[in-house]
């Protein structure tokens, strides 16, 4: 890889060299481009979960898995078996990632919920009218309470 960390900016440490590019693909800038995107979104969609070693490196499975597989495909160097070995084994990484991210959805829907709650607590107070701010703050709660928030 040349210069950029999939790792969204996160800190470099002993875990960053597991994040470099598959081997295979370092030279087709297509590939590696597409193995910095997977594991910046899968890195997205795990934001707020606690990701301790394994997890991380799920993460770079998943990616490497994908990435690998794709330019196999893409450049006939799979049997049909090794394919669908290739996606069996991609598919139950992913399904331990899903698990993961199933496992601590209500967590992340609370810490969402409750920085939505700040944000338009902040928004409300930059209301001068005293009468209207009450109105606005009684209809969002009427509204939040309809809709099981």
């Amino acid at each position: 890889m040349t210069g950029s960390n999939p790792l969204d900016g996160a800190p470099a440490d002993d875990l960053e060299r597991a994040f470099r590019s598959p081997g295979l693909i370092e030279t087709d800038p297509e590939y590696v481009t597409l193995y910095r995107n997977v594991v910046a979104r899968l890195r997205t969609e795990a934001a707020g979960l606690p990701m301790g070693t394994v997890q991380t490196l799920l993460l770079e499975r998943i990616a490497s898995s994908y990435v690998i597989m794709k330019f196999r495909e893409d450049h006939a160097l799979m049997t049909p078996t090794q394919s669908k070995e290739a996606n069996q084994q991609w598919l139950a990484a992913t399904a331990q990632f899903n698990t993961m991210l199933a496992a601590h959805e209500d967590k992340l829907r609370e810490a969402m919920m409750l920085d939505l709650q700040g944000v338009v607590n902040e928004a409300i107070q930059t209301i001068e009218d005293d009468e209207t701010r009450r109105t606005i703050k009684r209809t969002l709660a009427e509204g939040f309470a309809a809709k099981g928030y």
